[in-house]
């Protein structure tokens, strides 16, 4: 049994809602490193929480599909989000008892900087596996 396909209209809404996040990512980084990187603190904060719109909008298109979807594969979806909220969970902690125990060095931005995409890969490689468990 096949899952249905999502639209085109709502793969072409993620596809523009993940480009807008990489331009202003780029466009944030440009400006932050350059222009206005003497600029007051307020501008500055705001200025680097643009990508969290287009990350909104991202979230808006993917909760569509999910929505979209039939039983099965909100099940997939729910086990290979949960295996990666768990995945990246531990990770963390294993990173911060390494620090702490002054095994590892590592800044704070760094690890902060890497759980939204560690999440991301993470829940696309527990989806494969999920969707292929129940095939």
């Amino acid at each position: 049994m096949n899952a249905p396909q999502p639209s085109p209209r709502r793969l072409h809404g993620c596809l523009i809602a993940a480009l807008a996040y990489l331009a202003t990512t780029a466009l944030c980084l440009w400006l932050l490193r350059q222009p206005l990187a003497e600029a007051p603190t307020l501008l500055r904060a705001g200025v680097s929480l643009l990508p969290v719109i287009a990350i909104g909008f991202s979230i808006r298109e993917v909760l569509r599909l999910v929505r979209a979807s039939d039983e099965l594969q909100r099940r997939i979806d729910l086990e290979a989000l949960a295996v990666a909220a768990i995945t990246v969970g531990l990770g963390c902690l294993s990173l911060s008892l390494l620090v702490g125990a002054n095994v590892l060095a590592i800044e704070g931005k760094t690890v902060l900087t890497w759980i939204l995409p560690a999440l991301s890969v993470t829940y696309l490689i527990a989806r494969f596996f999920a969707q292929a468990r129940y095939r």
